[in-house]
């Protein structure tokens, strides 16, 4: 299963932002603590004319992924 892929998939139908978009800034966080994947907001905050603490928080929220694919969703700031 590409993880990339399904939350790319779901952050692009909470955000109407394009999913090959939203991919190229998942990344894989350099602490082991901070999850599996991470989705850096900031980079989203001009376009949406938003916060990036208010986009986090908006896609955790909305955002619709299997509870067997994707465990936990945190915001941090």
């Amino acid at each position: 299963m590409d993880f990339k892929e399904v939350i790319a998939d779901a952050i692009s139908k909470v955000t109407n932002i394009n999913k090959e978009e939203i991919k190229q800034y998942i990344e894989v966080p350099k602490e082991e603590s901070n999850g599996d994947y991470s989705f850096p907001c900031f980079r989203l905050a001009k376009e949406l004319k938003q916060s990036p603490v208010n986009i986090a928080n908006n896609i955790k929220e909305n955002i619709k992924i299997d509870e067997n694919t994707i465990s936990k969703i945190e915001v941090v700031n």
